[in-house]
């Protein structure tokens, strides 16, 4: 009366009468299916096996049903998946792995420093062992480590294969909130990442970034400033994190993900140095307006200056980590600075960015060219017409404001006539 096929113990046929199918709980059979879409089927050959079994299963099941749609469904999901495992193909590097989301290729180079085995602990040695590195996030391993390889890549948020697949806390945004402790009873006295159990002498280690506790074997004590500590105190003190969490924080260092605008407003009153910062950026955004018009300025590429902080020139509360870090030790106002000197050099002696200067309206100094950069102006927010700062306060209302309505008055009258 029914026929019933299977992978991997899971159910995936239905009885062979509508009477009998109606006892059949769908909502079970569909978190049976959810497991065939997850991470645990990484491989093109494991994808390809559950295809087969779930296109058997199709022919089983009655037109028209719940069930049917719902494996249809899952079927789609795998297809999409296969689909993407065989096109990456073409980006591999020769000798390439792929496993736990590691994009794993052969290092035939000796490296400038000592570097250690990321699952044995052991020196690693590229002349005289084979040995893999991550592509993504940097995971070092001897050949022989391979099968023992048991921490997925923390930036397989980079890659996803698909919307459903559980990321976890190394989702491609830093924390902000400062993680409280968690305790060895609440965490069960095993590590949080590989889940071996702590012995009573002690061995465990606390990854400041997480709050949990860690084995020696994946935490190596390793140190780094932590993002929420930095954004909501403004201490740059390195805590220990775990192996994964020093691979994620070096992945996310130079990707501007933090909105100071909305994670942390008043920081800019609490430090000197950021609130130097902020004033800088807000130069480079009006110095923008000017050099991206001038083909001189084009010419020069005196925007690709910023090249590699390509988002101080797209907005202003946007940092990288590495950014604040830079504010911290001096390099950035240093290096910004000079960039900024360059700038306004040019665009003082541009006859073309000269030319979309402004003159104070509102005083008898009519020589002296102003731009938004200058120091000591205001800038009109509606019409964005610069004057002296002093001038500005004491006026009740802005001339050219008045004239852009003056004109917009008369030409609505002229249109009435």
């Amino acid at each position: 009366m029914s026929s019933v096929g299977s992978l991997g113990g899971l159910s995936l046929g239905s009885t062979g009468s509508n009477d009998e199918r109606s006892t059949v709980d769908v909502s079970d059979e569909n978190d049976n299916w959810d497991l065939l879409s997850s991470a645990s089927y990484t491989s093109l050959s494991e994808i390809q096996e559950a295809i087969s079994a779930v296109r058997k299963s199709i022919i089983e099941t009655d037109v028209n049903t719940d069930q049917r749609k719902a494996i249809v469904h899952k079927l789609i999901k795998l297809k999409i998946k296969e689909q993407d495992l065989e096109n990456r193909k073409f980006f591999q590097s020769p000798g390439e792995v792929e496993t736990l989301r590691h994009s794993l290729v052969p290092i035939n180079q000796a490296f400038p420093s000592r570097r250690y085995c990321d699952e044995c602990g052991s020196v690693v040695w590229p002349l005289l062992q084979t040995i893999y590195e991550c592509k993504t996030c940097t995971h070092i391993l001897h050949a022989q480590c391979l099968n023992r390889l048991s921490r997925k890549c923390v930036g397989a948020w980079l890659h996803p294969l698909e919307e459903e697949e559980d990321i976890t806390i190394y989702d491609g945004q830093l924390s902000y909130t400062i993680c409280p402790e968690v305790s060895l009873i609440e965490q069960g006295y095993e590590c949080a990442e590989c889940c071996s159990r702590f012995f009573a002498t002690g061995g465990h280690r606390l990854c400041d970034y997480v709050g949990k506790w860690y084995c020696q074997s994946c935490h190596w004590g390793y140190t780094s400033p932590i993002p929420a500590r930095v954004l909501n105190n403004w201490d740059f003190t390195s805590k220990q994190v775990c192996q994964a969490t020093y691979q994620y924080l070096n992945l996310m260092r130079k990707k501007a993900v933090i909105d100071l605008e909305k994670i942390s407003p008043s920081l800019c009153i609490i430090s000197a140095e950021l609130s130097s910062i902020c004033r800088q950026r807000r130069s480079v955004l009006e110095m923008k307006q000017y050099l991206m018009v001038c083909r001189v300025a084009a010419g020069l590429k005196l925007l690709r200056m910023l090249e590699e902080r390509q988002h101080f020139v797209e907005t202003e509360f946007m940092y990288s980590f590495q950014d604040l870090l830079d504010v911290n030790s001096g390099v950035l106002s240093s290096w910004l600075g000079n960039i900024l000197e360059t700038w306004q050099d040019h665009i003082l002696g541009c006859i073309l960015c000269r030319a979309k200067g402004f003159v104070c309206e509102l005083c008898t100094e009519k020589d002296e060219l102003l731009f938004p950069f200058s120091p000591g102006t205001e800038t009109c927010a509606e019409c964005a017409a610069v004057f002296h700062r002093e001038c500005y306060r004491n006026c009740e209302t802005c001339p050219r404001c008045e004239r852009i309505k003056e004109r917009s008055k008369l030409k609505s009258e002229e249109g009435k006539q």
